[in-house]
């Protein structure tokens, strides 16, 4: 090794080691490289001694580039501050440049000639005792001498450059750790940095004679000094930069990396990722800015992570410590640069260390220009290539766009040429990673790289720069690039050819991966900035074409290599093409939109133009329009280019702003262009494949209103036509038929959405769809008829219509035509324009008949586009299938047959239904048809592998078999057979009808299990509707093998089927059930004994029983208990009555189940009320008795009790033994009690007969029964059995005119009535026969012998009735058995009678015990009071006898029972006999019309009679119509009669109600029903009647008050028109009478109406009792409906309007009856709560605040009497307080705080003590809100805070009440007023209208002025007086009197204007004047029905807003 050699120069050869002195101590490691070849290393050799240095080995280069790890790049740049020259000799600067001048000593030697200024104060010290002695003088306070010490050390430390004192230095280093502030000393830094800068000059003479570790140590040294120093001075940037652009001596070495790193945040330089630096491949995501300055090997790398421990723990700060002197920075460095450079003129002289430090201040915008202008050179320099992409990444990496100085940078980037491809990748990395770190630099980059390469000097890499950014950024890129065409675009020459060749290219370059719809949204995107520029450009057409042609090149792009080889090759690759096909359509949707947008605002074109560019855009134009320009594509690729983009989908978005732009106005396009470009391009869509994007995909309807707007026809806005003219809505025929048509084909491919919308609501369009599908087309398709209509009904019903079409389009032309000519040409069909072309517009009504021409459009269009091929296919709506359903199951559907045919074998698109239905109802001609086809098709669907389409398939099939006609079953059947069938060669015509497919078949199906649960559902329905026997049975046979192993639940619905088919299906069960080998039984029998078991299994299942009746829990004897069906129960016990079954298991556990042998037999008791229920009927008994089970007929017979064993002997169809059994126990049942068993029986000889007959039949038993019958006696029944609650029948209703003299009476005829009245078989009328039999008795004494001669031979039958017909006997025993006919006859008849009687307990007997004992009077001697009655008693009989014996009428006999009834003496006992007389006898009671009736005394006399109700109803029964009539007459005569009020009202409120009046009509009673007044009372009948009220009210004075309540609905149904003088009548009384008073408060609160009469009377005496007042109002429902609808806020937006109209209501309501609506009041409070407290923002947008507004109105118009209810008033004042609370400080409610102070000084003026105790409460309220709300302050005047005191009470002082002051006139008012009074008056209605709108109080002052300016022939003032009129009303509805004259005057005008502006505020005017709307209405009805004014929807509007309040 060469160790002891030298170099001759500063630069050693490579194999050249630095020779060391013996005695250094130094660490081993890498030599520092020269500056020729810095990669070198080299390993350097040290002594090896115990004593050896401490610093660690090191290279000299230090891995330089990773020791910026932590460098600052958030530093802002600060401008530099001082210039400073670097490396000049004669100059030692100090800190921060201002050191004394010296020479520096030569570099070839360490001798100087002078000495520096430090050099004078070094005081010497011994290295030893240099710590002792610094210490020392610190301690002692001698810093100078201190620092002394320090320079000496260094001093002498810098003479020791080769072999530095090991103890000098550790004492330096020792020092600065304890005191580090010594080496800030100036002084002390001169002397460090002087040390350094000879190092250094040493070492560029020299390198291996120098140090580096004396080096590290001073740097070190001012590190840690300068650790906490903010601001550093500038010789250490200085230092930095010599060495830097030096050899790097130190700055590479990873000990001085603090130095560094700190020095470095000085250039704010940001460190790029690291893999700019490492790879030339860019990553977007995962980059490292932690890179250093070089790129190192991986040696160095782990050397450096070596040394990077170690530094680490320093812990050194790094933080800009050049913030503030950023200027001086840059000074520095571009002075020491620029000196460099011209040091070193040649490229070969620049050092890669320059080009290193050049990276490291590119954070400065000057290196960064000065590296931009030579880049390309250093690039292209082997030696300096890697530094030189360094430098090239760390100014893309600190260029920001934000300078002119860097924009400058940015245009030499985009200058440079690089040569070699790893370069440009570098390049384009670099320029990436520059555009994402600052976006500003993306468009001058973009903008230069295009101009330059437009330009003639082309740089090759521009196109890859271009693409680079598109990649990185392709949104912005996209925008920036729109920037730059629009700039060249505004040129005036023109760039289109050069634009298309730069797209092409980059698209080329970015291998069609190019977002091309980014660019066509930015270039079509407006910009408002050149917005103006474009407009007054020259070539602004040209423009507008190139943009065109550019967009038309963008979709042309598209077209890449992988969708041509998509669209050219046999296998499409779809996604491809469906990507592909979505680019191009967004693209036409944004050039759509431009179109629409902003293309004609900004272009203007003319209407060529724009359609032009139009048709353009949508591939409509020639070819040649899209490859003129640059003959691009090709002419090999044109065809197939242009193909592609224009077969793509159109997208709903474009279609919309097609037709928008065809509705405006402001685009120049007409209507039939528009709609020819839509048809050809809906046409055109709709013909592509659908394998990729769904050609048409719409879901908008608001599309088919625009198709039918666009269609519309218009006629020009300057013709006016005629005043009430409503022009018909027209539609241009031709476009109509089209758009008919495209919406056809919109419909075909949006099926759910507008084919749906087509057939719920579009006739026509449903007719076209039905044409398409059944291929027929004519109108009206076969489809449509249905119902019995035919063909010539549509016809003559479209002759209507075209009829009634064209009248309406003569019209209107006739109209068009006399608008815009002066001539009066008559319009007829001859001259007409318009009836050719036009058409009604009415999409939605009837369906119309095409034209000719349409309908060959519309059957081309069905095969060019198969629309009915998609029609059919679709399943949701199914259209097919609803046409079919609609025609029916056995309707014949030929189209059906063709739909198939045209088909051509694809099956799968028509749904299963329709297959099925074609292959059932169409007969096959041959063998090999199309039902081949279509069988092996379904059979193939069903034996398929997905059993969902075998589910449809069958459910279809099997749904029929629930059809209830058989032909469709049968049907069914047959299809199931033969697409079931394994077997091909089965044909339709020779399929079995029977069930072989659910036998045979369906068990061999391979999708059973999947079928399995729709064919039990279906199975068991159609057991309801079969009527095959042999159907039912093999379906009840396939069922019982089904869902036997399911859960109970399942289990049990299949049980209820087959239990409602046995129990219910009676026919069909007893044919199938008894066959020969009883399958059918048997597996019924084994379903429910299966069930039965399970269910009584004990489980913890619950089922969802129902909860109706049909549900027993029964219990068996051995305790188990279930929940059953009781039809299950009977089904059960049915299916046993057809065994016995021999040796068959399940029917004997079923028939001990029910009837065990040994046991009881099981109980069922009521589910929901646990009560013992019936478990077997009777008719259930019945079946069982007739069936030939043994136990179930010894089980049915056993508890049967009489009645039922009479009855079921008497039955058919009963076995020999089972009647046996029955007689048998008849015979012992008789013997037990005879007498129950004889009443059993109704005809003994029947029975005994019918005993008869079945003992010949062979039965057993029956004498017993028989014997009992013949002997037994009939017995009467007990009084506690007879039925004595029958009521009467009503009596016969016949004249005075039947009843025979008794001349013509025949007692011959008494036995022949004896026996109808009394015989049970009697179908006549009872009644008239036994009137009949009295009246005979009563003329006739002969006829009572007669009656008694009949009853003495009277048989027990006779005399059972006469005991069960009470209500006849008694009367005629009474008659018969008197004490005047006591004789032996009678005596013996009596007790014959009574003998005879089983039971003496009833009424006859009685009787006839009292007659019998009544002939003992020696033994029972009466009273003399029972004598004197029963004389006056027998008197009166004989008195009535007499005088039926005289000549005389009924009607005398009527007056004698009348005024015995009027006797003061008469008993009660005799009341009731002459009452039955009475009534008996009168028919109608009374005749009115005598002077003196005795009856009317005595049903209407005062006196008090208790049977008066009686005689009443049997009067208003009885009576006729005119007899009632004349009663009321009679009883309203007014004369003072004296009647009883009690009896007169509720004989006229009964006869009101009485059912004869209301026979005929309707029961169910209507919604709005007013009573019908009966009676048609005049005036004075009225005050009669009131009378009458007011007197029983005097007479019941306990409870009058209700009986006067029950009474006012009579009187207000009698009312009439006569409320008038029934208020005058009371008027008089109601101050003084205090039931006059409650009457007319009574009356006032059911008719409000009469509110008007009570003009003189004050109503607010009553207020307070109205509001108090429990009984209802006809007001109350009305008011509570109008004020909650009004505290129902809503957010729907026509909530304000509604609000204003229920407000209107509310106030008109509150103003016209404040007592009535006084009764609210808590309602109102109620609905305020809750709402004050909500976010004021809540409370304004929701209507809380308005409502509060509303409240506050309706309570001051119910002022004054409203402060009488304190507590409700409290509780409203109460929310308002809150609301004030909480949001008292806004200003919207300062109105609101206005008018409530206002209210309350009104309360307090009415009720002082009241309103100040409530203002009480809320004192320290007020006085909180007088500051911001100042109107409180009169309030504040009368309640008054007291001083506060610890000891004083917290109450409030009470002061006095401060009225109200009137408001003053604003000080325009007498301007207004004197305008007003002028001529001109509406400048006066327009201020007016302002001031008014907040203050409506003002407009009273004014109203005659409005009402007088209602009239004017001015619009704009009657309109404005109007408006004015209407809100004056609002505020104040009692102005309505006042307003009324006028408005009727209007309404009479000659003006039709006046007449119109009045009817169109008429609802507002009604609602304000309702008392007047009757009157308002009318005279509107009038105007609308003799004039040509349009009054119905005023009308309408003016009932619907008054049907408001009734909640309509």
């Amino acid at each position: 090794m060469e160790r002891n050699k030298t170099g001759s120069g500063t630069r050693g050869p490579k194999s050249k080691v630095t020779q060391q002195p013996p005695d250094t101590f130094i660490a081993l490691g890498a030599k520092q490289s020269s500056s020729r070849d810095p990669d070198s290393k080299r390993n350097v050799s040290s002594i090896s001694k115990p004593s050896s240095s401490h610093l660690q080995a090191s290279t000299s280069k230090g891995a330089p580039e990773r020791k910026r790890e932590a460098s600052s790049s958030n530093l802002q740049s600060v401008p530099p501050s001082k210039k400073i020259k670097n490396n000049i000799p004669g100059r030692t600067p100090g800190i921060g440049g201002s050191g004394n001048s010296s020479h520096i000593p030569d570099r070839a030697g360490p001798a100087v000639a002078g000495t520096e200024p430090w050099e004078v104060l070094v005081t010497d010290c011994e290295p030893a005792e240099l710590f002792d002695s610094v210490i020392t003088c610190v301690n002692a306070g001698n810093t100078d001498k201190a620092v002394s010490y320090i320079l000496g050390a260094v001093k002498a430390l810098r003479g020791q450059r080769f072999k530095p004192c090991k103890v000098l230095y550790n004492s330096i280093l020792l020092v600065c750790q304890c005191k580090g502030s010594l080496f800030t000393n100036e002084q002390v830094v001169n002397a460090v940095v002087s040390s350094l800068r000879r190092e250094i000059a040493a070492g560029f003479k020299s390198p291996n004679k120098g140090n580096i570790y004396t080096q590290i140590l001073l740097i070190n040294l001012l590190v840690n000094a300068f650790g906490d120093v903010l601001q550093w001075p500038e010789a250490f940037v200085k230092l930095y930069v010599e060495d830097a652009l030096g050899d790097r001596v130190w700055i590479d070495n990873p000990y001085c990396k603090p130095f560094v790193d700190n020095i470095v945040t000085a250039f704010n330089t940001k460190q790029p990722p690291k893999v700019l630096l490492t790879s030339e491949t860019w990553l977007s995501t995962g980059r490292d800015t932690s890179s250093p300055l070089t790129v190192n090997t991986l040696e160095e790398d782990e050397a450096f992570n070596e040394h990077k421990v170690l530094v680490d723990n320093w812990k050194i700060k790094v933080f800009p410590r050049y913030a503030q002197v950023q200027e001086m920075v840059e000074k520095i460095s571009l002075e020491a640069i620029q000196e460099q450079i011209a040091r070193r003129q040649q490229p070969e002289a620049i050092t890669k260390n320059f080009v290193r430090f050049l990276s490291t201040a590119s954070g400065l915008v000057e290196i960064r220009m000065l590296a931009a202008s030579r880049l390309e050179s250093w690039l292209h320099n082997h030696k300096l290539m890697k530094p030189a992409q360094e430098l090239l990444a760390y100014v893309c990496y600190n260029c920001s766009a934000r300078t002119q100085r860097d924009i400058e940078v940015v245009a030499q980037l985009s200058k440079l040429r690089l040569k070699s491809k790893p370069l440009v990748n570098i390049f384009n990395n670099c320029v990436k990673e520059m555009v994402i770190c600052f976006p500003e630099n993306l468009y001058p980059l973009l903008k230069y790289t295009i101009y330059n390469e437009l330009s003639n000097a082309r740089n090759t890499n521009n196109l890859v720069v271009v693409g680079a950014m598109f990649q990185v950024t392709p949104e912005a890129s996209a925008d920036a690039f729109a920037d730059i065409c629009l700039e060249l675009l505004l040129n005036k020459d023109d760039y289109l050819r050069s634009l298309r060749a730069l797209l092409k290219e980059i698209n080329r370059v970015l291998r069609h991966d190019f977002n091309l719809l980014s660019v066509v949204h930015a270039l079509l995107r407006e910009r408002h900035e050149i917005t103006n520029l474009i407009r007054e450009f020259e070539f602004r057409d040209r423009m507008f074409f190139a943009l065109a042609d550019l967009v038309c090149m963008c979709m042309l792009l598209c077209v890449g290599p992988q969708v041509r080889d998509a669209a050219t090759q046999s296998k499409r690759d779809v996604n491809v093409l469906t990507t592909f096909q979505n680019q191009v359509s967004n693209i036409q949707r944004e050039a759509i939109t431009w179109l629409h947008d902003s293309a004609v605002r900004v272009f203007r074109p003319g209407q060529a133009e724009f359609v032009h560019i139009l048709h353009k855009i949508l591939f409509l134009a020639p070819t040649e329009e899209y490859y003129k320009v640059d003959s691009w594509p090709g002419e090999n690729e044109r065809s197939l280019f242009i193909r592609l983009a224009s077969e793509v989908p159109l997208l709903q978005a474009t279609l919309l702003r097609i037709l928008l732009i065809g509705l405006s106005k402001e685009h120049p396009m007409g209507q039939s262009d528009v709609m020819e470009v839509l048809d050809q391009l809906v046409k055109r869509v709709a013909n592509l494949a659908p394998d990729c994007m769904a050609p048409l995909v719409m879901d908008k309807i608001e599309i088919v209103d625009f198709f039918f707007n666009l269609c519309s026809y218009n006629y020009h806005e300057n013709i006016i036509l005629p005043t009430g003219y409503n022009p018909p809505k027209l539609a241009i025929a031709s476009l109509y038929w089209k758009s008919w048509l495209i919406l056809l084909i919109l419909a075909a491919h949006n099926p759910t959405t507008f084919g749906s919308l087509a057939w719920n609501k579009y006739p026509t369009l449903r007719t076209l769809m039905e044409m398409c599908i059944t291929n027929h087309f004519s109108f009206p398709p076969p489809t449509m008829m249905v119902g019995g209509e035919s063909i010539d009904d549509y016809s003559s019903k479209e002759l209507q219509i075209n009829a009634l079409e064209r009248q309406s389009i003569l019209e209107f032309e006739s109209h068009l035509a006399a608008a815009s000519s002066s001539s009066k040409v008559e319009i007829t069909e001859q001259n007409s324009l318009l009836l050719p072309q036009l058409m009604e517009l009415r999409p939605k009504g009837d369906a119309r008949k095409p034209p000719p021409n349409v309908l060959e459009q519309l059957r081309v269009l069905n095969a060019t586009h198969r629309l009915g091929h998609l029609l059919c296919r679709s399943r949701n709506p199914d259209f097919l299938l609803d046409i079919m359903s609609r025609q029916g199951g056995t309707a014949h559907m030929p189209w059906l047959a063709e739909l198939v045919h045209s088909s051509e074998g694809a099956f799968a698109h028509l749904p299963v239904q329709c297959l099925c239905e074609y292959l059932l109802s169409t007969i096959p001609t041959e063998k090999l048809t199309k039902h081949g086809q279509l069988l092996t098709h379904l059979r193939t669907v069903v034996s398929g592998s997905d059993p969902q389409n075998a589910c449809e398939v069958l459910e279809y099939l099997l749904r029929r078999l629930t059809s209830i006609h058989a032909s469709s079953r049968i049907q069914a059947i047959k299809g199931l057979t033969l697409i079931l069938n394994p077997n091909d060669d089965t044909e339709l015509n020779n399929v079995n009808t029977g069930t072989q497919w659910l036998t045979q078949f369906i068990p061999m199906f391979p999708h059973l299990s999947a079928v399995r649960p729709l064919l039990v559902q279906f199975l068991r329905q159609a057991l309801f509707v079969e009527t095959n026997p042999t159907h039912v049975s093999n379906y009840v046979r396939f069922l019982s093998t089904q869902d036997l192993d399911e859960t109970i639940p399942d289990l049990l619905e299949l049980v209820l089927d087959l239990a409602s088919i046995i129990v219910e299906r009676s026919c069909i069960t007893s044919h199938i059930l008894p066959g020969e080998d009883m399958q059918t039984l048997k597996a019924l029998i084994t379903v429910f004994c299966l069930y039965l078991q399970r269910a009584r299994q004990p489980t913890d299942e619950t089922f969802p029983w129902s909860e109706s009746q049909d549900q027993v829990a029964v219990t068996w004897a051995n305790g188990e208990q279930c929940t059953l069906q009781i039809l299950i129960v009977h089904a059960s016990i049915i299916l046993l009555t057809y065994g016995p079954l021999e040796n068959f298991e399940y029917f004997d556990a079923l028939m001990n189940t029910w009837f065990p042998a040994n046991e009881d037999h099981p109980k069922a008791y009521l589910v929901d009320t646990s009560e013992e229920a019936l478990l077997v009927p009777d008719w259930l008994k019945l079946r069982m008795i007739r069936s030939n089970v043994p136990r179930l007929v010894d089980a049915a017979v056993e508890k049967l009790e009489a009645p039922q064993l009479v009855l079921f002997i008497q039955s058919f169809g009963i076995p020999v033994i089972s009647i046996s059994k029955l007689l048998q126990a008849l015979d012992k049942v008789t013997v037990m009690d005879p007498k129950l068993v004889v009443d059993s029986v109704l005809d003994k000889n029947y029975m005994i007969q019918l005993v008869e007959v079945q003992n010949r039949r062979g039965a057993t038993g029956g004498d017993t029964f028989v014997r009992a019958l013949e002997l037994q006696g009939p017995n009467l029944l007990d009084d506690e059995e007879m039925d004595i609650s029958e009521p009467k029948k009503p009596l016969p209703n016949f004249g005075k005119c039947e009843m025979e003299p008794k001349g013509n009476v025949s007692i011959v005829n008494i036995p022949n009535i004896l026996n109808n009245i009394f015989s049970a078989n009697y179908g006549g009328s009872k009644n008239q026969e036994f009137h009949s039999l009295i009246k005979m008795i009563s003329v006739n004494p002969k006829g009572k012998l007669m009656v008694l001669q009949h009853l003495k031979v009277a048989t027990p039958e006779l005399i059972q009735c006469l005991v069960e017909m009470p209500h006849f006997t008694t009367i005629l025993f009474k008659m018969l058995f008197t004490k005047k006919n006591l004789d032996e006859n009678s005596l013996q008849i009596a007790q014959f009678l009574l003998t005879n009687m089983s039971n003496a307990n009833n009424p006859i007997a009685t009787i006839l015990t009292q007659f019998i004992n009544g002939s003992k009077i020696e033994e029972h001697k009466p009273s003399k009071l029972v004598k004197k009655e029963s004389s006056d008693l027998d008197k009166m009989m004989t008195e009535m006898s007499t005088l039926a014996n005289m000549s005389e009428s009924t009607e005398n006999l009527g007056e004698k029972l009348g005024k015995l009834l009027m006797k003061d003496d008469l008993k009660v006992e005799k009341t009731g006999l002459i009452v039955d007389w009475l009534c008996s006898i009168e028919l109608e009671i009374l005749n009115p019309n005598k002077q003196k009736n005795v009856q009317m005394e005595l049903l209407f006399s005062k006196k008090s009679l208790p049977f008066r109700p009686l005689l009443i109803s049997l009067l208003l029964q009885r009576g006729s119509w005119s007899t009632l009539y004349g009663i009321v007459i009679n009883l309203l005569k007014g004369n003072d009669l004296g009647y009883c009020p009690i009896s007169t009202l509720d004989f006229l409120t009964a006869l009101t109600h009485s059912p004869k009046l209301w026979q005929g009509r309707d029961k169910a009673i209507p919604k709005h029903y007013h009573s019908e007044d009966v009676l048609h009372l005049n005036a004075n009948q009225l005050i009669v009647l009131v009378n009458y009220i007011i007197e029983e009210a005097q007479i019941h004075d306990e409870n009058w008050e209700k009986n006067m309540e029950t009474r006012i609905s009579l009187l207000l149904k009698s009312i009439g028109e006569s409320a008038e003088a029934v208020v005058e009548t009371l008027l008089p009384h109601a101050q003084s009478d205090k039931k006059c008073r409650e009457l007319l408060l009574m009356l006032y609160m059911s008719l409000p109406s009469i509110g008007k009469y009570l003009t003189n009377f004050n109503k607010y005496q009553f207020a307070s009792t109205v509001y108090s007042k429990s009984s209802s109002s006809i007001v109350d429902v009305i008011s509570h409906t109008i004020l909650s609808a009004l505290a129902a806020t809503s957010r729907n937006k026509d909530w304000p309007r509604k609000s204003q109209e229920l407000d209107l209501c509310a106030r008109k309501l509150a103003a016209t009856h404040p007592e009535l609506v006084l009764r609210q009041l808590p309602m109102l409070a109620g609905s305020l709560r809750g709402r004050a407290q909500y976010e004021f923002p809540v409370l304004k947008s929701r209507g809380h605040l308005q409502l509060f507004g509303q409240v506050l109105g309706i309570l001051e118009l119910l002022q004054p009497i409203i402060f009488e209810q304190n507590s409700s008033l409290c509780s409203i004042l109460d929310s308002f307080f809150l609301l004030v609370q909480y949001h008292g400080n806004a200003k919207e409610l300062t109105s609101i705080l206005n008018r409530i102070v206002t209210f309350l000084q009104n309360w307090m003026t009415k009720d002082v003590k009241a309103a100040l105790k409530y203002l009480q409460q809320h004192g320290q309220l007020l006085n909180e809100l007088q500051l911001s709300q100042p109107s409180v302050r009169p309030l504040l005047s009368s309640v008054s805070l007291p001083m506060q005191d610890q000891n004083a009470p917290n109450e409030l002082l009470v002061g006095t009440a401060t009225p109200p002051v009137p408001e003053p006139f604003p000080q325009q008012w007498p301007a207004i007023l004197t305008a007003l009074q002028s001529q001109d008056i509406l400048l006066g209605l327009q201020e007016l209208d302002h001031l008014t709108n907040k203050k409506p109080q003002l407009l009273q002052h004014v109203a005659q002025y409005l009402y007088n300016s209602l009239d004017s022939p001015n619009s704009n003032i009657r309109s404005l007086a109007l408006l004015l009129v209407v809100r004056l009303l609002r505020f104040n509805p009692k102005e309505s009197s006042e307003a009324l004259p006028s408005i009727l005057m209007c309404l009479s005008n000659k003006n039709p204007d006046v007449v119109a502006s009045i009817l169109e505020k008429l609802p507002e005017l009604v609602a304000s004047m309702q008392e007047h709307a009757k009157l308002l209405l009318t005279r509107a009805f009038r105007l609308g029905v003799q004039s040509n004014l349009n009054a119905n929807s005023s009308i309408a509007k003016s009932i619907a807003l008054l049907s408001l309040q009734y909640g309509c």
